[in-house]
């Protein structure tokens, strides 16, 4: 295929993929023969291959110098796509229906460049990053997680797209939206950590990158300890203003038999018949922990149910990371539940 780019006429190549090491059994299905058979180091793989790790085996795949896989165990993955231009990655899609893969990807020489992985239910892309892409059958779930750089998530099944910058994680679970971004488990900093000691880089490149990466999470790692650690604090105070918040709003209800339309009405009479408050304490101001207002939305589900949504931006950190946000759905279903609970409770007395 040609793509004209100006005056220039660039050709599409396939780059080299090649299994750059391996511990234990790693296969790779054989069409001609319809078998799994033994893939031996240092093989070149072609577009479509499936790859599969066994139990208790590991493998390390490169794609041109330009980007590097490792495989866990149980892990099994399909090249779907890999095209170079100019010895540049222009795309490189992976389907994985099982396993853990974690990635390093030199920053891609244009905005078109694309490097995905595809789960069942999900699809990662970067612009050039270290990240951790895992399926679990069972659970129907993907996470995905950021070491370095920056990736977009989204749901293959569900409307919904978030951005993992350094230290964030998201799942994905069955057909619902990618989840807010989570602060990166400090397991799976240590299995990067123990991945990064095996990858022959100096065999298969990728050195400038990994240094880069290196020296940026040297450089950034006593600004995350002190925003994750603000974040941490600022979480539990999150936390315990929506519980008081959620008690609030169903003294509201059992005078009113309504939700408030805004927070403010917990503390100001609007005009509604029953209003008995303020429900809170004197001085609340419905600000969150990092000096922003907490967003209050009244909202209803596909199937028609109506619930309330809380929810705290979180900490903005310097370099623009958001860290420790929240969210807490109320379902009005629920309110009534707890009111009828509470006049039966005092009928009974």
């Amino acid at each position: 295929m040609l793509w004209l780019m100006g005056s220039w006429l660039l050709a599409e190549e396939t780059a080299v993929i090649t299994l750059a090491s391996k511990k234990g059994t790693v296969l790779v299905w054989e069409a001609a023969g319809q078998r799994w058979v033994e893939l031996p180091v240092k093989s070149q793989l072609s577009v479509g291959a499936y790859v599969k790790v066994e139990k208790d085996s590991e493998a390390i795949i490169s794609f041109g110098k330009k980007a590097v896989v490792t495989l866990s165990e149980n892990t099994l993955i399909q090249i779907s796509t890999c095209l170079f231009q100019q010895g540049n990655l222009k795309q490189v899609r992976l389907k994985s229906p099982q396993g853990r893969i974690w990635s390093v990807v030199e920053k891609l020489a244009s905005p078109e460049a694309k490097f995905e992985i595809e789960t069942p239910n999900a699809v990662a892309g970067v612009r050039g990053t270290v990240f951790l892409v895992g399926y679990e059958p069972t659970a129907e779930a993907s996470r995905i997680a950021v070491v370095a750089g920056e990736v977009g998530v989204s749901s293959k099944l569900a409307e919904g797209y978030v951005i993992l910058k350094e230290n964030m994680a998201t799942v994905v679970v069955a057909n619902k939206p990618p989840i807010p971004p989570q602060v990166l488990e400090e397991r799976e900093r240590q299995e990067w950590e123990k991945w990064k000691q095996s990858i022959p880089f100096s065999e298969i490149g990728l050195v400038g990158g990994v240094a880069e990466i290196n020296a940026l999470q040297t450089q950034e790692a006593a600004r995350q300890v002190r925003e994750i650690s603000l974040a941490r604090k600022g979480s539990e105070k999150v936390r315990q203003d929506f519980e008081s918040i959620e008690a609030a709003i169903l003294l509201y209800y059992a005078d009113t038999r309504n939700v408030p339309r805004r927070l403010k009405d917990l503390m100001e009479n609007p005009g509604v018949p029953g209003w008995k408050g303020p429900y809170l304490g004197a001085g609340t101001n419905f600000m969150d922990p990092y000096g922003h207002p907490y967003q209050y939305k009244i909202l209803k589900t596909p199937r028609g149910k109506q619930y309330l949504e809380l929810s705290s931006f979180g900490l903005v950190g310097a370099a623009g990371e958001t860290r420790g946000e929240e969210k807490k759905i109320i379902f009005v279903e629920t309110l009534k539940e707890s009111l009828k609970k509470k006049l039966e409770e005092t009928g009974r007395k």
